[in-house]
C-alpha cells in the first residue's frame, strides 16, 4: 500500500460524507464542471476572423491570441483567492453566483467593439471560472465518498469532450456568419443555472473541527499535493499548443475555414472521451503515477505525430490520439488531490489546482509563439511532444518511488 492509498483510506474513515445528490444533481454537477472547456478553446474557430477584423490595431496578432488565454491568466491569479473564500463561506451560493457570472461575461464578448473591451469580458469570464471550478472540485469532495469521486471526475472529463465538440462546432458555424456569434454560445449554459438551483442540494458544510487531526497535514500528503500541482501546470502548458497554434496552421497550410477548424477540433475532442471513460477502471488497477505516465506518454506521441503529419487527415488523427492521454490525466489530477486534501482545506487546495492548470494554459502560447516564429509549426509540435514524453518518464520513475514509500 503506497502513501497516497493510506491517506485516502484514513480520510475516508475519519471524515463523514453526506449522501450524494440524486441522478439529476449528479448530471448537473458534471455539466457544470464541463463548462471549463468553454472558458478558452470554444472561441478558437473564430480567432482568424477576429484577427482579420482588428488587423489595423497595433499588436492585434498577439492580443487576439490572448482571447483564448487571458481567462486562463485571470483564473490562475484568482483561484487561490477563490479557494480561500470557499473555505470561509458556504460553497453552494459561491458556485451558484459564479455560474450566473459565467453566462453573463461569456456572452458579453459578442457586444465588444474593440479588442480592449473584448479582453475585459474575457477577464470577467476568467474570474467567474476561478470560483466556479474551485467550488466544483470542493463540492465533489464534500458530497461524494472517495471511491465515488473518480467516477464523477471521469464523467466530468468525458462530458468535457462532448460539450467541447458541440460548442466548438456551433462556434465554427456561427463564426462563418460573424465572429461575434461564437460568444453567444455561452448562453447555452443558462439552463444550468436553473438546474443547479433545483437539483444540487444546498447542504451545510461539514464540521471540519470535529474531524480532529487531518491527514492532509502530513508531509506525505503535501508532497502529493505539490507533485499534482507541478503536473497540473505542465499538462496544459504543453497540451494547449494544440488549440492556440493549430487553428493558424490549418488556416495557413490547408486554407481552412472556421468550419474546417471547428470540425478538426471537434474530432480531436472525441479522443478525450475514451481516455476519461477508461480512467475509472484503470484507477482501480494502477497507481496515480502510472496513470500520469501513461497519459503524458500518449499526449507526447500524439503531438510528435502532429509535427510530422503530411496532410490534414493525419494531423486530425494525431490530435485525437493526444486527446486520449489528456482524458486520462485530467481526472487523475483531481482525484489524486482530493485523496490528499482534508475537508477544511479542500477549497484552498482545489483553488491551487485550478490555478496551476490555468497558469499552464496562459503560459502555453507565451512559450510556444517564439518557437513558431523562429522555426514554424511542425518543429513546435515536435518539441512539445518530446517534452511531454520527458514528463511521462519522470512520472513512471515517480511511480516506482511512491510504491516503495
Amino acid at each position: 500500500m503506497n502513501a497516497l492509498t493510506k491517506i485516502e483510506n484514513v480520510a475516508a474513515a475519519a471524515i463523514p460524507v453526506p449522501s450524494a445528490p440524486g441522478r439529476a444533481g449528479q448530471a448537473t454537477l458534471v455539466l457544470v464542471g464541463s463548462l471549463v472547456v468553454m472558458a478558452t478553446a470554444v472561441v478558437a474557430p473564430a480567432l482568424p476572423a477576429i484577427e482579420a477584423h482588428f488587423a489595423g490595431q497595433p499588436g492585434a496578432a498577439y492580443l487576439v491570441r490572448l482571447i483564448v488565454t487571458l481567462p486562463a491568466l485571470v483564473i490562475a491569479i484568482a483561484a487561490p483567492l477563490a479557494g480561500y473564500v470557499l473555505d470561509r463561506l458556504e460553497r453552494w451560493p459561491v458556485v451558484f453566483w459564479s455560474l450566473v457570472a459565467f453566462v453573463v461575461f461569456g456572452a458579453a464578448g459578442s457586444t465588444a467593439d474593440s479588442l480592449e473591451v473584448l479582453l475585459a469580458t474575457r477577464a470577467g469570464l476568467g474570474l467567474s471560472v476561478a470560483f466556479l471550478m474551485a467550488g466544483f472540485t470542493s463540492l465533489i469532495g464534500d458530497m461524494f465518498e472517495p471511491q465515488a469521486r473518480g467516477a464523477i471526475m471521469s464523467r466530468q472529463v468525458g462530458a468535457n469532450s462532448m460539450v467541447a465538440l458541440s460548442m466548438i462546432l456551433m462556434a465554427g458555424v456561427f463564426a462563418e456568419m460573424d465572429w461575434r456569434g461564437a460568444f453567444l454560445i455561452y448562453l447555452a449554459a443558462a439552463p444550468l443555472v436553473l438546474a443547479f438551483w433545483l437539483f444540487v442540494p444546498n447542504r451545510p458544510r461539514l464540521d471540519t473541527q470535529a474531524a480532529g487531526a487531518m491527514p492532509g497535514s502530513e508531509p506525505a500528503s503535501m508532497s502529493v499535493v505539490m507533485a499534482v500541482y507541478a503536473l497540473a501546470l505542465l499538462c496544459p502548458l504543453l497540451y494547449m499548443i494544440l488549440p492556440t497554434q493549430s487553428p493558424f496552421l490549418i488556416a495557413e497550410a490547408y486554407n481552412g475555414t472556421p468550419t474546417t477548424i471547428a470540425l478538426a477540433f471537434g474530432a480531436s475532442t472525441l479522443g478525450v472521451l475514451p481516455g476519461s471513460l477508461a480512467f475509472g477502471r484503470l484507477r482501480q488497477r494502477l497507481s496515480p503515477w502510472v496513470l500520469f505516465g501513461t497519459g503524458f506518454a500518449i499526449m507526447g506521441l500524439g503531438m510528435l505525430l502532429q509535427g510530422i503529419a503530411p496532410n490534414l487527415g493525419l494531423l486530425v488523427a494525431a490530435m485525437v490520439f493526444s486527446g486520449v492521454g489528456f482524458g486520462l490525466v485530467m481526472p487523475n489530477l483531481s482525484t489524486t488531490l482530493l485523496a490528499a486534501a482534508p475537508a477544511h482545506l479542500r477549497g484552498r487546495l482545489s483553488g491551487g489546482l485550478v490555478s496551476s492548470i490555468f497558469l499552464g494554459q496562459f503560459l502555453s502560447p507565451v512559450a510556444s509563439q517564439p518557437v513558431v516564429d523562429a522555426y514554424g509549426y511542425p518543429p513546435t509540435f515536435l518539441l512539445g511532444g518530446l517534452l511531454l514524453c520527458l514528463v511521462a518518464v519522470v512520472a513512471f520513475v515517480s511511480a516506482v518511488a511512491w510504491r516503495s514509500a
